[in-house]
């Protein structure tokens, strides 16, 4: 089990995560803002990769003064579907400074991109007092069920706290695909929380019943922020119609 800041991560009761995501650092102020005032937002993400690299710790020192839920810190590489190219060794660096900065609750380490630089990271996070989440992105398409499914066990494996899944689908079937992927590894691995879901207006039906199917998180958007990924809604109607794991 997962707790961040007194949250747990629990599929029983999915908790909504709300990014922060601007290109100018100045317009962070009032997101963060508007995320710790909303009481649909259980969690802030802070997406870094829209920033100037070299404004990473001051985003990092500005949302944290803001906001005291707990906040998911991200660096999302073009190779994942975000706005910056970086090596390994380039994320991986940045990633390091950014919990010696402090104030991470959970760093977002990906899963393909940072390659040799998991288990260090997943270390490294650790030793800062943060969780380690584990993700990869899919924006073009859905993978085989039995490839999600064991990548998420595979990231369970690894020692992720959290693991994160996140597919397009092209079809209805592909969405009903990753909450079946999702089951199948939640099954499997009990005591790693996950957080998956299906982009896009296909996969929309995801992001409102994953925990039904074992996800213990998902993204939405409050007033004034702008969506990280396709098919977000607004935090408040998900809090009105989430739909959470079976008694």
């Amino acid at each position: 089990m997962v707790s961040l800041r007194g949250l747990t991560l629990t599929a029983a009761r999915p908790r909504i995560i709300v990014p922060l995501f601007a290109r100018d650092p100045a317009a962070l102020c009032p997101l963060a803002k508007a995320a710790s005032a909303d009481p649909a937002a259980e969690l802030v993400e802070l997406r870094l990769d829209p920033l100037p690299a070299d404004e990473f710790l001051n985003a990092l020192a500005l949302v944290r003064g803001i906001v005291d839920k707990p906040l998911v810190v991200t660096i999302r590489t073009r190779a994942e579907g975000g706005e910056l190219a970086l090596t390994p060794d380039a994320y991986a660096a940045h990633c390091r400074a950014l919990l010696a900065r402090g104030g991470v609750d959970v760093l977002d380490i990906e899963w393909r991109a940072c390659g040799a630089f998991r288990a260090e990271l997943r270390d490294a996070a650790h030793a800062a007092g943060a969780a380690a989440l584990f993700s990869e992105h899919h924006f073009d398409a859905t993978p085989a069920t039995d490839a999600m499914a064991d990548t998420l066990t595979g990231m369970a494996d690894a020692g992720a706290d959290i693991a994160k899944l996140a597919v397009m689908p092209r079809c209805a079937a592909d969405a009903a695909r990753l909450l079946e992927a999702t089951a199948r590894a939640a099954d499997a691995r009990p005591d790693t929380p996950l957080i998956t879901m299906s982009m896009g207006p296909l996969g929309a039906v995801t992001r409102f019943c994953g925990g039904a199917f074992g996800s213990c998180a998902t993204f939405g958007v409050t007033s004034g922020t702008s969506a990280s990924a396709p098919g977000q809604p607004p935090a408040d109607v998900l809090k009105a119609k989430l739909i959470t794991a079976p008694l």
